[in-house]
């Protein structure tokens, strides 16, 4: 029977260190991408900041009475991807607008709802 432990220890003993040495080098880059965004030098940390402040720009107009034309509050309505959303919600297909958005810009769910609605404005 001890026979049968040690054997079952020495196979054990490898996969327990492969499993270890994967977790370290996952460990590792975790500490890597975090010192890289607590940096500021990252492009993703970048663009977030620049898609935040374009919900912020988004939410803050009030609504207009003509369709065509937008308030000048510093929102940008010439970007392909706005002009395929307001198209997709004008459609009926508002949810779908705002997967698409949150899949494009890493928007959370409510930034997503919230820059959709102030596209139809």
């Amino acid at each position: 029977m001890s026979n049968f432990l040690f054997v079952v220890f020495l196979l054990i003993i490898p996969i327990l260190w492969s499993k270890l040495s994967n977790l370290q080098r996952q460990v590792h880059e975790l500490k890597s991408e975090v010192e890289r965004l607590q940096s500021g030098s990252s492009v993703d940390a970048n663009r977030f900041a620049i898609n935040a402040s374009s919900v912020q720009n988004a939410s803050s107009f009030s609504s207009s009475t003509s369709t065509d034309s937008f308030p000048q509050s510093g929102f940008d309505m010439n970007t392909e991807l706005d002009q395929e959303l307001l198209a997709m919600v004008r459609g009926g297909n508002k949810i779908q607008a705002i997967k698409k958005l949150r899949e494009a810009r890493s928007l959370s769910l409510k930034e997503a709802k919230d820059y959709v609605e102030a596209l139809d404005r």
